[in-house]
């Protein structure tokens, strides 16, 4: 069974995710949680949409969805590293064990110009799409799923649509990789 996750993206720097170069990325998102993430539960053909967070200066806002990825790979993160070591996600890490990337083709990323969740059909949704606070949602139905999954499809071309929110720096998330620390 299919299974959509919704999670707020608190800082939108195109690191995580990371939509460029063809493929959406989910490869370092949220590290540190005690509890299971995304990139844990997730299995290869479920969709994950990330919503705006509270803070307009790092994101899009409450209310707005600002990239949907359909999961067409699921790799441990060692792996993801070495083989994709130019992409800004994967820098080389001593605690990659046990934790994975999520790779797509079949993404739709908004960024800055993320789209008001209003626009989503909500025919089959008995509770909102946006997951507020920590942690993510999956309690949705598989008819909901499949008509997000055909709206999204059908409304939108597959890639990125909008810069980041806030381009990573320094300024805005101390940790950020340093090889996307450019000045």
């Amino acid at each position: 069974m299919t299974k959509l996750y919704s999670y707020v993206v608190r800082f939108d720097l195109g690191f995580a995710p990371n939509p460029f170069g063809g493929l959406c990325t989910l490869a370092k998102c949220k590290i540190g949680n005690k509890q299971r993430n995304i990139v844990e539960m997730v299995e290869v053909g479920d969709w994950i949409v990330g919503t705006g967070g509270a803070d307009p200066r790092t994101s899009s806002g409450n209310g707005t969805l600002i990239y949907a990825m359909r999961v067409d790979k699921k790799l441990p993160l060692r792996a993801y590293c070495r083989a994709n070591s130019r992409r800004i996600d994967a820098e080389r890490e001593d605690d990659e064990d046990g934790r994975f990337a999520l790779i797509s083709k079949h993404f739709f990323y908004f960024g800055r110009n993320a789209i008001d969740i209003s626009e989503i059909p909500k025919k089959h949704l008995n509770h909102p799409l946006e997951k507020c606070g920590p942690g993510n949602r999956s309690d949705f139905s598989e008819d909901f799923i499949g008509d997000f999954a055909k709206w999204i499809k059908a409304t939108f071309k597959v890639g990125v649509h909008g810069p980041p929110c806030k381009p990573c720096d320094e300024s805005t998330l101390p940790k950020c990789p340093r090889q996307i620390r450019r000045k």
